[in-house]
């Protein structure tokens, strides 16, 4: 029985770990790509960085465009 429990734990240690790390990773996502560069991250996070403002601007552009009419 014991061994068992021990079993759910590690599992349950793992999951949290995992969910922390898939945090972090969350946070990392929401710098700006010139944060990014400072910090050295990768390029693919920086360009992913970038196409979020792009997409973020176009957004912005054309709900002001719908709503200027």
């Amino acid at each position: 029985m014991a061994k068992a429990w021990h079993a759910i734990a590690a599992r349950w240690a793992a999951h949290l770990k995992a969910t922390r790390r898939a945090q972090d990773f969350d946070f990392a996502s929401e710098l700006s790509a010139d944060t990014l560069r400072d910090i050295g991250a990768p390029e693919v996070m920086i360009s992913q960085a970038v196409g979020r403002q792009q997409t973020r601007q176009q957004q912005l552009f054309e709900m002001r465009q719908w709503r200027d009419g």
